[in-house]
């Protein structure tokens, strides 16, 4: 009897394993698909535990599946946590953090800044969540900065301890991109530096939120191109390293800053529960810079960390 349960206990775990390693690869064109590509880290977990429970049992032949398939999973998972081997260029310091409608503490946002930061981009920075900051000394600490409050939760902003010029909003975006300048110290090449809140694929239309990452692609694209020097972009981007159409976005140099880190899958979403966050839907991407440390920052009042990542130039 206790064969026949740990046999179909394995067949379970090793099919939750091999669809969430075939979600990896198919467009998201439904939300059962986003539902399992944004549970890939969780599922491939059913393969180990497969080959383990088919060893028990004796059934060889299942159990080599689940060890191919294990294989297959520590591929595409071990690359998160090897760190990138860093330069000796310019140091910078990234805080990247979303407030929730412009809801959470201002204070925590700022001492994250001050104690830890360089430049810094909001997301759903509202004009209420703007007059918080203000008081909180945000502009006193951070003089050069462009904005795009607003009410709803396309308001973004990036506040600079360097000069910032040619200040850009993209209004094709459902929530809005604010892209910025900076001339970094020491630096030879002027920085771009974006930020951007794509469209949640839930309860938002999913295509909605197909657009925003193929549009975001399509940027990024031109910013590599018109640029001679780094590009960097931070946001809230309702997609996980899992997903096809986020790592269509990791080319023309692109990469995401916690896997450069070595951090492994950096869980920011949802942050105002009991249990650690679940999904990695918030990134630093860089293109010219390696980020050495990517770690995540409780903020009272939204439901995301933020994200401050540790970069070099190079």
């Amino acid at each position: 009897m206790w064969q026949s349960v740990l046999t179909y206990t394995g067949a379970i775990a090793l099919g939750a394993a091999i669809v969430g390693l075939a979600a990896r690869w198919i467009p998201i064109v439904n939300r059962l698909l986003l539902a399992l590509a944004a549970a890939v880290p969780y599922l491939v977990l059913g393969a180990p535990v497969a080959a383990v429970l088919f060893g028990t049992v004796g059934n060889w032949p299942l159990a080599a599946v689940a060890v191919a398939t294990t294989v297959a999973a520590a591929v595409v998972q071990i690359p998160l946590f090897r760190r990138a081997k860093a330069p000796s260029g310019t140091a910078l310091r990234f805080l990247s953090a979303n407030l929730r409608y412009g809801r959470a503490e201002a204070e925590p946002v700022v001492r994250y800044a001050e104690e830890s930061a360089d430049i810094v981009a909001l997301q759903e920075l509202t004009p209420a969540a703007l007059a918080r900051l203000e008081a909180a000394g945000l502009d006193r600490l951070f003089p050069y900065r462009a904005l795009r409050e607003m009410d709803e939760p396309g308001g973004v902003g990036i506040w600079s301890r360097y000069p910032i010029t040619d200040i850009r909003i993209d209004d094709g975006f459902w929530l809005g991109m604010l892209a910025v300048t900076v001339q970094i110290p020491g630096a030879g090449s002027a920085t771009t530096v974006m930020t951007v809140h794509l469209s949640a694929p839930w309860p938002d239309p999913l295509q909605g939120w197909r657009d925003d990452l193929a549009r975001l692609a399509d940027t990024l694209l031109k910013a590599a191109q018109a640029s001679s020097g780094p590009v960097l972009l931070a946001g809230d981007l309702n997609a996980t390293p899992d997903m096809r159409e986020f790592r269509r976005l990791l080319r023309q140099g692109y990469r995401d800053a916690g896997a450069q880190a070595g951090a492994g899958v950096v869980r920011t979403h949802p942050a105002d529960i009991v249990a650690p966050p679940v999904f990695a839907v918030d990134h630093i991407l860089t293109r010219g810079y390696v980020a050495t440390s990517v770690r995540t920052l409780q903020v009272p009042g939204s439901d995301h960390r933020a994200l401050l990542a540790q970069l070099v130039a190079g």
